[in-house]
């Protein structure tokens, strides 16, 4: 197993990927982050983040286990969060569109991934890692706050998601 950087040339691949995640969610009945087929996370998501250095995957051989953007932009406003510090953009990084394989879910790879994040931050130096989900993802909280996550709120970010008008808002500080 690999976790890297996804290359511009495999953003498509990763892009289905996505595409596989949401249906297959859909079609369980588990959609818990409200991602919408074809419209995030999609392909066009997935190569603009490997063209910003911020697409990674983690892959065992070819198969792609999971898949997520580590980027300094919150994609929505982020002043709006009750923030233990006050830290500016480019001083933290934000974990985006994290999706785990059906077939690798409760199987820890859902926090190898997490602390992957946590020590790709604090080797970059940045000062926090951060990150907001749909208040009903209720897995996803379950997974953040066992890895140290602190919950600061819930917050309109300024998005045009229908139906989701608050994102639940997570920190993990990573210095004093």
């Amino acid at each position: 197993m690999e976790i890297r950087k996804c290359s511009v040339e495999e953003a498509t691949t990763v892009g289905a990927f996505y595409d596989e995640i949401v249906k297959f969610m859909d079609d369980n009945g588990v959609n818990y982050p409200k991602w919408i087929y074809k419209v995030f996370p999609t392909t066009d998501y997935a190569v603009d983040a490997a063209r910003a250095g911020n697409q990674f995957v983690c892959v065992d051989g070819e198969k792609i286990l999971s898949a997520f953007v580590l980027s300094e932009n919150p994609e929505g406003d982020y002043s709006k969060g009750a923030w233990s510090k006050n830290l500016a953009v480019g001083e933290y990084l934000v974990l985006h569109a994290l999706a785990v394989a059906p077939d690798c879910q409760h199987c820890g790879l859902g926090k190898k991934i997490i602390e992957y994040c946590i020590n790709y931050a604090a080797e970059k130096n940045y000062r926090a890692l951060r990150l907001d989900i749909v208040p009903e993802n209720f897995p996803a909280k379950k997974l953040y706050e066992a890895c140290g996550f602190k919950f600061i709120g819930a917050a309109d970010l300024g998005r045009t998601f229908s139906g989701i008008p608050q994102f639940c808002m997570y920190e993990r500080n990573l210095y004093d």
